[in-house]
């Protein structure tokens, strides 16, 4: 018989375990039912959303970030399925991005993927309507679509190929391509020796071009250490210098006022010619003048020289009068 105080455990326990499972219901529906979230749209025309469910999850290149609301058709357009998303509150969702359909590994369980996007695109405002994507049954479809056409055309052209008119010409060609192996054989067989011999003469060129390229590779290698070498570097450096300095210099200006300088110059020779011409004369005479102060200085020097007294007492006349004379 169960006792009081059994049915007391019993009630304790029942009532934890009713107050362990509601926290951990509130706790997982927390983030789904009561959190807040901005509500998206997205509008599929023509595209099969067939495994998409209701609650199902909504990833933002592959984190979590909402789930499907509800599923329903347009009333206004009957090939567009709406799929309302809640997306959580603060997610960028841009104007650019594109929601496409994806599955989840091999369950069949699709989900929604939003993709795509731009750091420039503006944010779109919640209640708006997210820009639809592919679903991937759809390019399963229509590659599949693709490899059957392909497929139906090579087989297309397989019968006409086979066909009984084209037989013939395949026969014909193939008998065609046998005899002209079979000159082809002919032609090599008989000119074997020349062939052998162009080949030698052929692995010969090949030997030299490889000494030339060497050769070329050694005169690049010398080339490049020479480029790359200090002097080459200061050299190139002075010659920039000197191209700045002639260009900082107004070389234009300068060789201008060369050019008014030499044509002074020229002046002032002319007016030195002319000078010269017309005061010839007088400047023979000078000489001449010149040349007698000269001698009479010279005759001067010598009786100096002769008689150190003429400097005190005068020179004696040549030819003195008689009251004069001592």
């Amino acid at each position: 018989m169960i006792t009081r105080s059994q049915k007391i455990r019993l009630g304790i326990f029942i009532t934890a375990a009713s107050v362990i499972l509601f926290v951990i219901l509130f706790a997982l529906s927390y983030n789904q039912f009561i959190k807040k979230k901005d509500i998206y749209y997205i509008a599929y025309k023509n595209i099969s959303v067939s495994g998409l469910n209701i609650g199902g999850s909504v990833k933002y290149l592959g984190i979590n970030v909402g789930n499907i609301k509800d599923i329903r058709i347009d009333p206004e357009d009957i090939n567009r399925i709406i799929v309302t998303v809640g997306i959580k509150a603060g997610t960028p969702i841009k104007k650019d991005v594109r929601a496409d359909i994806n599955t989840i590994g091999i369950t069949g369980i699709k989900i929604i993927e939003l993709r795509g996007g731009s750091n420039e695109a503006p944010l779109l405002e919640p209640g708006g309507f997210i820009n639809p994507g592919r679903s991937l049954t759809e390019d399963i479809t229509g590659k599949a679509e693709v490899i059957a056409e392909k497929v139906e055309l090579v087989v297309n052209n397989l019968l006409e190929l086979t066909a009984e008119d084209k037989r013939e010409k395949i026969f014909a060609l193939v008998d065609k391509s046998n005899a002209a192996l079979e000159e082809v054989n002919g032609i090599l067989s008989s000119n074997r020796q020349n062939i052998n011999r162009s080949l030698a003469n052929l692995d010969i060129i090949t030997g030299e071009l490889a000494g030339l390229t060497r050769s070329a590779r050694v005169s690049l290698e010398e080339i490049e250490t020479v480029v790359t070498s200090d002097s080459f570097r200061t050299a190139v450096n002075t010659l920039i210098k000197v191209v700045n300095d002639i260009e900082k210099s107004n070389l234009y200006n300068l060789i201008s006022q060369l050019n008014e300088l030499v044509t002074k110059a020229n002046g002032i020779l002319k007016y030195s010619e002319n000078m010269l011409k017309e005061n010839r004369y007088k400047f023979y005479e000078s000489i001449n003048d010149l040349n007698e102060t000269i001698k009479h200085l010279n005759n001067a020097a010598k009786q100096i020289d002769e008689d150190p007294s003429v400097l005190i007492g005068g020179s004696k006349p040549s030819n003195p009068p008689d009251d004069k004379l001592e």
